[in-house]
C-alpha cells in the first residue's frame, strides 16, 4: 500500500523511473517500451499535465489510488499488464517496434507496467489536489476566524454602547427621580407651611374669640357684682330707714301707749279677723301653688315652640283625616281606597338607593298625589302612615336606606302641600324624640308604670309591652330617617324641613331633654345622619354644641349609673374623638344607577 499523501513530485517520479531504467540496463532489461506506453497512453487519452493539476471533484465515489511494486519473478502479472497496455498502442506504428522489442526481451521484466506509471502520476495529482484543498480549507478557516473575531469585537462594541446607553438612561432616570422628589418635597413643604399658617390663623382667631368671650364674661361678672353691691347698699339704707322709722314709731307708741292700750282691744279683734283671712288666703295660695306644681310635673319636658309646632301639625293631620272620613264611611269607596293604598305601598317598597330609582319613584308619587280624580287627603295621610312601616322594616335593618327614602319624601313634600306636616305629625305620634319631648314619671299623673311607658311610646304586643332594647332600636330607626330627612337637599327648591330645623332640634334636645339611654340613642342616630352636613354649614356653632354634649350631656349620662347606657356613651365618645362628622355617611352619595342592573344590560 502506498501513502495517500506522498511527499514527492512528478520530477522526483521521473528521476526514480530513470534510476530504475539504469538498474534495468545493468540487468539487461529495457524500459523503453514502458516509457513509450506511458506517452502513448497520455496521447490517446488527450490528457495534459495542466489538466491533471486541476482540483478534482469532492463528490467522487472511488477509493484512493494504490500503487504496487512487483518482483521480477511475477511473469504472469507482467504479461497481464502488458495485455492491458497493448490496445493503447496497437494502431500506432511508432509503438510497434517498441512492443516487438519488449516481446523479444521477454515477459519477465522487473520494471513497472505502463499502468503503474499512470497510477503514480494520478497519485501525485491527488496529493497536489489534497494539498490545495487543505490550503483552501485553511484559508477559509482563517477567513471565518477573522470574521468571527471581527463579529465578536463588533458585538463587544455594541454591548459597550448598550451598557453606556443603559447607564445614561439610568442616570437620567435617577436625575429625574431626584428632580421629582425635590419637587414633591417642595410641594409638601409649601402645603405644610400653608397648613401651619392656616392652623396658626385659626388658633389666633380662636384665641381672640376666647379672650373676647372671657372679657365679656368678666364684664358680666363685674356688672353683676356692681348690681349686687348697689342692691346691698340700697337694702342697708332701707333697713336703716326702717330702723329709724321703727325707733320713731316706738317713741310715738310709748307716748301714745295709753291711747293705744285703749284701742288695743278693738285692734286686736280686727287683727284676729284679718289674721284668719290672711291664713285662709295663704292656705289657698299654697294649694294653688301645689296644684300648679303638680300640673307642671305632669306636663312633658319640651320647648314651648316645639310643643306649639307639634300641636299645629297634629291639628293639620286631624283636619285632613276629617276631610276624607266620609269617603271611608261609604262602603262603595272602600275598594277604590284600597287600590290607592296599595299603589302608595308599592311605590315606597320599590324605592332603591340609586338616583335613577329615587327620581322615578318621586315622579310616580307626585303623579299619584296630583291626580285630580284621586283622594289627595287620603293619599297624603296614607303616605305618612306607610312611611313609618318602611322605617321599621327597612331602615331598622339597613340605616343607609334612610337617605333614599328621605330624598323621595323631600321631593314629594316640596311639590305637594301638607305632606311634610303629615309625615312629621305621624313621626311625633310614634317617636316623642322627633319633637323632642320627654315625660317625667309622677304618681299624680301616671297611675302605673305601664301607662308611663305607653306615654313614652312603648308598643304593646300580645298584652305585653315591648322590651327596652326593642323600643330603643325602633326609636333609633325613626330618628335615623328624621336626621336623613333634615340634611337632604332638594335641587328644585327648598326642603320644607331642612338643616336649620335639624339644628334647632339638636339644641332643643340638649336644653330640655334629660340624659338617658333613649335620648342618647336618638341623638347618636341623628348625628350619624345629619352631623356631616351640620358641620359643613355651621362649623363653629356645631363644635360648641359638641362641647356642650361632652361637658354636660355625656357627664350626666355617666353619672346616672345606668349600665345599659355604657354602649351608647362609648359610641358618642367615639363619634367625637374620631371626628366622624368629617366623614360623609355611607349611603348619602347614591350611585346614578344600579351596578348589577347595568352589568346585566
Amino acid at each position: 500500500m502506498v501513502d495517500p499523501n506522498p511527499d514527492w513530485t512528478l520530477e522526483e517520479l521521473q528521476q526514480e523511473l530513470e534510476a530504475l531504467s539504469k538498474q534495468g540496463d545493468n540487468k539487461n532489461v529495457r524500459t523503453d517500451g514502458c516509457d513509450s506506453c506511458l506517452i502513448l497512453l497520455l496521447h490517446f487519452c488527450r490528457v495534459s499535465w495542466r489538466e491533471l493539476s486541476v482540483t478534482a471533484d469532492f463528490g467522487r465515489t472511488t477509493g484512493p489510488f494504490i500503487m504496487r511494486a512487483f518482483d521480477s519473478d511475477s511473469d504472469e502479472d507482467s504479461d497481464e499488464e502488458e495485455r492491458k497496455c497493448a490496445p493503447l498502442v496497437e494502431n500506432k506504428s511508432s509503438a510497434r517496434p517498441v512492443q516487438n522489442q519488449r516481446d523479444e526481451k521477454g515477459a519477465g521484466s522487473p520494471l513497472l507496467a505502463c499502468t503503474e506509471y499512470v497510477e503514480a502520476a494520478l497519485i501525485e495529482l491527488e496529493r497536489e489536489r489534497l494539498t490545495r484543498v487543505q490550503e483552501e480549507f485553511r484559508k477559509r478557516r482563517l477567513s471565518l476566524d477573522r470574521v468571527l473575531r471581527e463579529e465578536i469585537v463588533r458585538e463587544a462594541a455594541v454591548l459597550t454602547l448598550v451598557e453606556k446607553d443603559k447607564e445614561a438612561k439610568c442616570e437620567l432616570a435617577r436625575r429625574s427621580d431626584k428632580q421629582d422628589q425635590r419637587m414633591i418635597a417642595e410641594a409638601r413643604d409649601v402645603h405644610l407651611s400653608a397648613l401651619q399658617r392656616d392652623h396658626e390663623l385659626r388658633s389666633q382667631s380662636e384665641a381672640r374669640q376666647i379672650r373676647k368671650e372671657a372679657a365679656e364674661e368678666e364684664a358680666r361678672r363685674q356688672e353683676i357684682a356692681a348690681r349686687e353691691e348697689r342692691e346691698r347698699q340700697l337694702k342697708a339704707r332701707i333697713e336703716a330707714d326702717a330702723k329709724k322709722k321703727a325707733d320713731a314709731e316706738k317713741a310715738k307708741a310709748d307716748a301714745e301707749k295709753v291711747r293705744i292700750d285703749a284701742e288695743a282691744r278693738e285692734r286686736k279683734a280686727q287683727a284676729d279677723t284679718a289674721a284668719r283671712a290672711a291664713l285662709q288666703r295663704v292656705e289657698a295660695e299654697k294649694k294653688a301653688k301645689q296644684e300648679a306644681q303638680r300640673k307642671a310635673r305632669s306636663r312633658p319636658r319640651v320647648a314651648p315652640t316645639a310643643a306649639k309646632l307639634e300641636e299645629a301639625r297634629k291639628q293639620k293631620l286631624q283636619e285632613l283625616q276629617e276631610m276624607f272620613k266620609p269617603l271611608q264611611a261609604n262602603p262603595a269607596n272602600q275598594k277604590e281606597l284600597k287600590v290607592y293604598e296599595r299603589q302608595v305601598i308599592k311605590h315606597l317598597q320599590q324605592v332603591a338607593a340609586t338616583q335613577e330609582q329615587v327620581k322615578k319613584k318621586s315622579m310616580d308619587l307626585l303623579q299619584l298625589l296630583c291626580d285630580p280624580r284621586a283622594p289627595t287627603q287620603f293619599l297624603i295621610v296614607t303616605l305618612g302612615a306607610k312611611l313609618l312601616s318602611q322605617c321599621e322594616s327597612q331602615i331598622l335593618k339597613l340605616p343607609s336606606f334612610a337617605f333614599a327614602l328621605a330624598q323621595v319624601i323631600v321631593n314629594v313634600a316640596s311639590q305637594v302641600p301638607y305632606v311634610m306636616d303629615v309625615v312629621l305629625a305621624k313621626l311625633h305620634e310614634v317617636c316623642i324624640f322627633t319633637t323632642p319631648k320627654y315625660y317625667i314619671f309622677s304618681k299624680d299623673q301616671f297611675s302605673s308604670d305601664e301607662s308611663y311607658y305607653k306615654a313614652l311610646g312603648y308598643r304593646e304586643e300580645d298584652g305585653k309591652l315591648e322590651s327596652t332594647d326593642d323600643y330603643v332600636a325602633r326609636m333609633t330607626a325613626y330618628m335615623t330617617f328624621y336626621g336623613a330627612m333634615t340634611q337632604t337637599d332638594y335641587s328644585g327648591g327648598q326642603n320644607p324641613h331642612g338643616l336649620a330645623d335639624g339644628w334647632t332640634w339638636c339644641a332643643r334636645l340638649l336644653n330640655h331633654i334629660p340624659s338617658n339611654r333613649s335620648s342618647a340613642s336618638a341623638l347618636e342616630a341623628f348625628l350619624k345622619m345629619a352631623g356631616f352636613r351640620l358641620y359643613q354649614v355651621y362649623p363653629k356653632p356645631f363644635m360648641k354644641v359638641m362641647q356642650t354634649m361632652v361637658s354636660e350631656f355625656i357627664v350626666n349620662l355617666k353619672s346616672a349609673g345606668d349600665p345599659d347606657s355604657r354602649a351608647v356613651v362609648t359610641r358618642l365618645e367615639t363619634y367625637l374623638h374620631h371626628q366622624k362628622y368629617l366623614v360623609e355617611p355611607e349611603g348619602r352619595k347614591m350611585p346614578a344607577t344600579d351596578i348589577s342592573s347595568s352589568m346585566k344590560a
